[in-house]
């Protein structure tokens, strides 16, 4: 192995002791991707940007992910009118009176503002004096609709704007993350297509923004172990995770079905990973190790996962560390690529036709749908673009982390979680095979004794008081949060604490194969029944005759009592088809069987106070 490393990499090794030449080489072709685009910007757009009195755009963003403000970004430097983005949070009302403002708006929880947007709109609502006439803006929305508070925190932003006498030159961008297949893309393209001629400029050619990684092939031919897990362990401190083992892995449905429902329980220690009810875990996984490495020798000849390389400030690390943990835990290889990628990617190919045909939205919709593609499947088609590694880190995301809501209660399990997870598979519509996602792909491999990366994310939903009416909606694997209220609640009650009613509608497919936690949810309503009560659904079972929880909600008199007459609170969670339908079964359930025009309109209002009050929450994928 060793002979075989030493000749897939001796040109990399002691280059800067025996072969200067190279080394300097090499320097160079890792910052081609900056020089590259600044020529690019030369050729297509002559005097594109000035950095003078012509920089007229202030772009500012409130983002809790991170994509409002990558978005904002790319925005700033496409505009010839902009000299970059800030968060709402580092910039002052005033600096906007007078000028034209592009906001990039997210939506968090349930329909709030971001945090680092939070202060800015509470100056535009303590603000008395009206803006100059001078002043204008647009509002780019990001949120998801399959949320009552679609875009809230965009549109709360936007009536403070006119509120102050602000003129809106473009109407409010709607980006819907609930669109399966395109994202956000569809109504950020449109947005884009109105406001550079709203602000006099022509729509820009893209010219994709590539940073490369700082880095530098290591003289040294491997690394220990030792050494490359300790740099990896940097990463994972950078983004605030800990390492937490797993101590039970329990298979929730029957053995043998084609949907995998897991519970997993992690001993977090007390002290170490603290949690608060209705909160979730975070859990960042990692590639699989042999599949990194056969992609990495499929796609160089010139380094593989051992190389050595040495990071300045990059992913948190500074130091040495391989490239195959670089690949194994740290990008998003085997992820699903986006039309970004491809803009990247295209700009190192030389040949004018395949060019085309990558910057060609629809190939990727097809070769998604047709092959189900990944970055790496992407890179190995398209072989001949070659961007050096320092591109190449760049321009492959990062690995999110994905949250999962946990099932057990602080009260009652300080020191362990334990979550319920569906083992996602999709399938690909040209050849009919199946593919996992990353985290699941991870997940349902793993074993006692295991650990994953992980950190606590707080909740996007309040959990109840003990005396407050629950209605719990869950299908699938979204009984989670709900299985955390009903085991706080049992606890308490066992603790002596009276509490108020608890009733949990929980969907799925089939109950002898897919009646997730049902021997505990039976045995709670057995000896708690005078608080607490179970309805079931399950679609699949009579042919036919799908019934749903919403059509359970529409017509139990629990729904009216916990709700409307003692002011309860309602928690979903489930899938994006969930919601809507779910409202219109409320809205039916509150009007009692009546149908004119006066009591569906009072139903309707009455759902609708719910979600303004707070007392309605949910969490959708």
């Amino acid at each position: 192995d060793v002979t075989s490393f030493l000749h897939r990499e001796g040109r990399f090794l002691n280059l800067e002791k025996n072969h200067p030449q190279i080394a300097e080489e090499l320097h160079q072709q890792m910052n081609f991707d900056v020089k590259h685009r600044m020529e690019q910007m030369q050729k297509r757009a002559a005097d594109y940007k000035s950095f003078s009195s012509q920089m007229k755009v202030k772009v500012l963003f409130a983002s809790e992910s991170g994509r409002a403000e990558g978005l904002a970004r790319e925005f700033a430097d496409a505009c010839q009118l902009s000299y970059g983005a800030d968060a709402m949070a580092d910039a002052n009302v005033e600096e906007i009176d007078g000028t034209t403002t592009i906001f990039f708006v997210s939506t968090a929880g349930q329909g709030s503002m971001p945090r680092n947007g939070t202060n800015f709109l509470k100056q535009l609502d303590a603000r008395k004096e009206s803006f100059a006439e001078s002043t204008s803006f647009s509002i780019m929305g990001l949120g998801d609709s399959s949320y009552y508070f679609f875009l809230k925190a965009a549109k709360d932003l936007e009536k403070a704007m006119l509120k102050l006498g602000a003129k809106c030159i473009h109407p409010l961008g709607e980006g819907d993350d609930s669109c399966a297949e395109d994202g956000l893309a569809e109504g950020l393209h449109k947005w884009q297509q109105g406001i550079f001629p709203a602000l006099g400029l022509e729509m820009p050619e893209e010219v994709p923004h590539i940073m490369p990684v700082d880095l530098l092939f290591s003289k040294r031919v491997v690394l220990s172990e030792f050494e490359d897990s300790h740099s990896i362990q940097k990463y994972y401190e950078s983004i605030g995770t800990k390492e937490v083992r797993i101590s039970s892995v329990d298979h929730l449905s029957e053995e043998g079905h084609n949907r995998d429902f897991i519970a997993f329980t992690l001993q977090t220690g007390s002290k170490d990973l603290t949690y608060e009810l209705g909160d979730s875990l975070e859990i960042f996984p990692t590639n699989d190790e042999v599949d990194v490495i056969k992609f990495l020798h499929e796609y160089s000849m010139d380094w593989d996962e051992r190389t050595v390389i040495k990071l300045s400030h990059a992913f948190g690390m500074h130091g040495e560390v391989s490239i195959g943990a670089v690949f194994t835990n740290v990008l998003d290889i085997f992820g699903r690529p986006n039309i970004s990628f491809l803009q990247k990617l295209a700009t190192f190919e030389e040949d004018a036709e395949k060019r085309k045909v990558m910057l060609d939205p629809a190939n990727l919709r097809h070769l998604s749908l047709d092959r189900c593609v990944t970055y790496a499947d992407l890179l190995l088609l398209y072989k001949s673009a070659r961007p050096p590694l320092a591109a190449l880190l760049a321009m492959i995301p990062t690995i999110k982390g994905r949250s999962y809501s946990i099932t057990t209660a602080p009260s009652a399990s300080p020191d362990k979680v334990e979550l319920c997870i569906l083992i996602n598979i999709y399938w690909c519509e040209g050849d009919g095979s199946m593919r996992y996602g990353t985290a699941s792909n991870m997940m349902r491999k793993l074993t006692v004794g295991d650990t994953v990366f992980c950190r606590v994310k707080p909740g996007s939903m309040e959990p109840p008081k003990h005396d407050q009416s629950v209605i719990c909606v869950g299908i699938g694997s979204g009984i989670a949060p709900s299985i955390a209220l009903i085991r706080d609640r049992l606890f308490a009650n066992t603790s002596g604490v009276k509490v108020a009613p608890l009733s949990l509608y929980f969907g799925n497919r089939f109950k002898a194969r897919e009646f997730l936690y049902k021997s505990e949810l039976e045995q709670i309503a057995t000896d708690h029944g005078d608080w607490f009560t179970m309805h079931t659904a399950f679609s699949r079972d009579v042919i036919g005759k799908k019934v749903y929880v919403q059509d359970l909600v529409a017509v139990n008199d629990d729904i009216r009592e916990n709700l409307l007459e003692s002011e309860g609170l309602l928690y979903v969670c489930g899938n994006r088809n969930l919601p809507e339908p779910l409202r219109n079964s409320l809205i039916e359930n509150f009007a009692n069987g009546k149908t004119d025009e006066n009591s569906r309109a009072e139903a309707i209002l009455a759902m609708e106070e719910m979600f303004i009050c707070g007392r309605a929450q949910q969490e959708v994928w």
